[in-house]
């Protein structure tokens, strides 16, 4: 334990609330980076497969949008032509012959598990720094 004046008080305070800032930014950033990597596994391994050639599960990925010093953000997407499938195959289409395709819903419950891991690890690093 460091003894400090109480002039310097606030100038103590700030410089150890600046490094906790940043530990816990960088802890983050590592941390968001494996949980969307987690989602890209969950959700090509759930993905349906169909009778097309390309896969589409081959084409999900995630790519860093945006990094900042207090954070970053991912955004998790489908790759080239297949990106127009995501929609349906979550949700369901109409068939040809005036029928329904109930929508799968695996991005739904990927996102839903990773979200609530993630969630309960942010807390966990704030608590512990």
């Amino acid at each position: 334990m460091v003894n400090v004046d109480i002039e310097h008080l606030a100038e103590a305070i700030n410089r150890e609330l600046t490094i906790y800032s940043a530990e816990v930014t960088d802890t983050i950033k590592r941390g968001t980076k494996e949980h969307m990597d987690d989602l890209v596994k969950k959700t090509k391994a759930t993905a349906p497969v169909g009778r097309r050639k390309k896969h589409y599960r081959n084409n999900i990925t995630s790519k860093m949008t945006e990094e900042s010093i207090n954070g970053v953000t991912y955004t998790w997407y489908v790759k080239g032509p297949d990106y127009r499938l995501s929609h349906l195959l979550e949700n369901g289409h109409a068939t040809k012959k005036g029928g329904r395709v109930e929508g799968t819903h695996f991005i739904a419950q990927a996102s839903d598990e990773v979200i609530s891991s993630y969630t309960q690890w942010i807390e966990e690093v704030l608590r512990n720094g």
